[in-house]
């Protein structure tokens, strides 16, 4: 099914194309003012405004210009300025008919918006995706885009009274009306129709909008086959594009009218509004018009057997149809260059970026090992330093504990030694009261007891050098079990009394202290003292011999 009505976009350079073909200097002097710029914002105002001067001469260009302006835009890392060439961008694929990219390029719009949280610009976004959509006759999500174009503009007109957003409902609103058509939901197609016409007022071009309006109501009866209420309003926008002077519009008002006229019998009045279009199409230059009016006038022929009449216009009708084919033809060919053209930059463009991945993965992959290995040696010399700390600590306390256990042993040492002493000293006390039982028994010794007297004194003396003695050694090497070998380290050839000797002299007793364990006289102990110092090879020393005893 073909879209005889009139859709409107949101499209906003379609009007400089014939300003755009004859003002040349106007497009070299934009030229120059982005080669010479610095700034990506002027440059990329700079790179549309040529894309939209070359929108309707050359198509290369104008897709080129509008392509670097989205490069520049990216590259400015400005959202606002990104948004913008991207909506230009989709123009321009929109305009030349290349329909999928134009609809890449809205979508991207439209993703910027959501982010913004923009709901006027969704709102655009929406409706020229509906209107390509409604080109590609994927009617579907034509009206889903439209219908929500519609709700947010609706908000927005509400909340606000900024005139701008009423302005864009009779558009999104009569589009809405062509695809209820299209799906053959005519009620609500004419319902969107009228409620367009209602809001008319709020368009730029009122009469304009009126007469779009007006003729997509008339081919709707035609449609509907409601024939007798197609006139009025196809009429009515006759009236409204004679009032603009709008040819191209009369044009096709008198198409229209002539399958009103056709379908209602009146071929006369068909064939006058055929050949008034034929006229304006000529008048104009309008090959698509032309060969509008050509097809019709010649079925109108072929109809009534005018065969002569027929043949005309099918030649004229061939001709013109070779003609747009041949330029359809072209137009794809540009654009089918175009496509392959940027395909393969975005396949450049798509290696280069799995290359730059790749060396960003494998830096991702050399920080994240480099990190692992930081990580790795900070743990290590952490642990080796509390594991030095904790040796730190141990050795400390085993210094304290040794200390502790020097201190607790030279505290023992002296209690045992104190012991000793004491022990002695009983001994000393126990001698002495042997010594005097002996003196007393002596001095009352007569020639009766004398023998018997002698045996007691005879027997408590052995006791008491037998017995005082080996007690001795045995606690003596009980507390200091090592003296004996470091005494014989120092002199292998002492006596035995001698190593008596020293032990007394190590326990710091004195001379009449010796005298006493010993029952010698203090002359013999003091004797054995000098010889004793000269067997330990200190007589020329000035160290004292209980001092040298003591430091073994």
């Amino acid at each position: 099914m073909k879209l005889r009505f009139s859709i409107f976009l949101f499209i906003s350079f379609l009007a400089l194309s014939s300003f755009a073909n004859s003002y040349q200097p106007y497009k070299d002097s934009i030229l120059q003012v982005y080669q010479k710029s610095e700034s990506d914002s002027i440059s990329v105002y700079a790179l549309v405004e040529l894309s939209r001067l070359y929108s309707s001469s050359d198509i290369e260009r104008c897709i080129i210009y509008a392509e670097e302006a989205v490069d520049v835009a990216a590259h400015s890392k400005s959202e606002s300025l990104n948004a913008f060439a991207m909506f230009n961008a989709g123009n321009s694929y929109f305009y030349q008919g290349m329909y999928e990219r134009a609809t890449i390029y809205f979508y991207k719009y439209l993703d910027i918006q959501i982010e913004n949280n923009n709901k006027s610009g969704k709102a655009y976004a929406l409706s020229n995706i509906g209107a390509i959509r409604l080109k590609m006759m994927d009617f579907e999500i034509a009206k889903q885009s439209f219908v929500d174009a519609l709700e947010i503009l609706e908000e927005l007109s509400q909340k606000t009274d900024k005139v701008e957003y009423k302005l864009q409902i009779p558009n999104v609103v009569n589009n809405l009306g062509i695809v209820y058509q299209n799906l053959q939901d005519y009620d609500s197609a004419l319902w969107y129709y009228r409620k367009g016409l209602r809001m008319s007022e709020f368009t730029s071009e009122v009469k304009y909008f009126q007469a779009t309006a007006y003729n997509n109501i008339g081919s709707l009866f035609l449609d509907a086959s409601k024939i007798d209420s197609a006139y009025y309003p196809l009429e009515k926008a006759m009236e409204l594009r004679i009032e603009l002077d709008d040819l191209y519009g009369q044009a096709a008002s008198h198409n229209r009218l002539a399958d009103y006229f056709w379908v209602k019998g009146n071929q006369e009045k068909a064939i006058d509004h055929l050949y008034n279009a034929w006229d304006l199409a000529n008048d104009i230059g309008s090959v698509d018009l032309q060969s509008t009016s050509s097809e019709k006038i010649y079925n109108y022929y072929d109809e009534i057997n005018n065969t002569d009449s027929a043949l005309k216009y099918y030649k004229i009708f061939n001709e013109l149809k070779e003609t747009i084919n041949n330029t359809k033809t072209l137009k794809q060919l540009t654009q089918l260059e175009l496509t392959i053209k940027f395909k393969e930059q975005e396949k450049l463009a798509q290696i280069e970026q799995e290359r730059l991945n790749s060396i960003y993965l494998f830096t991702g992959f050399i920080l994240i090992l480099l990190l692992l290995v930081f990580i790795l040696l900070y743990f290590f010399l952490n642990n080796r330093v509390r594991r030095l700390k904790l040796e730190k600590k141990n050795m400390a306390l085993s210094a304290q504990n040794s200390n502790l256990e020097k201190e607790n042993l030279k505290k023992e040492l002296e209690i045992r030694n104190k012991e000793l002493t004491t022990h002695v000293m009983s001994i000393i006390r126990k001698n002495e009261l042997i010594g005097q039982i002996v003196q007393l028994l002596s001095e009352k010794m007569n020639m009766n007891n004398e023998s018997f007297l002698h045996q007691i004194i005879k027997d408590l003396t052995s006791i008491q050098d037998e017995s005082v003695w080996n007690e001795f050694e045995i606690r003596y090497q009980q507390v200091h079990n090592d003296f004996y070998k470091k005494l014989q380290n120092v002199s292998p050839n002492l006596s035995t009394n001698e190593r008596r000797l020293c032990a007394f002299l190590r326990l710091n007793m004195t001379t009449k202290d010796i005298v006493s364990i010993t029952g010698q006289s203090q002359r013999s102990v003091e004797v054995a003292r000098t010889r004793l110092r000269k067997k330990l090879q200190i007589t020329n020393s000035d160290i004292s011999l209980v001092e040298f005893l003591t430091s073994l």
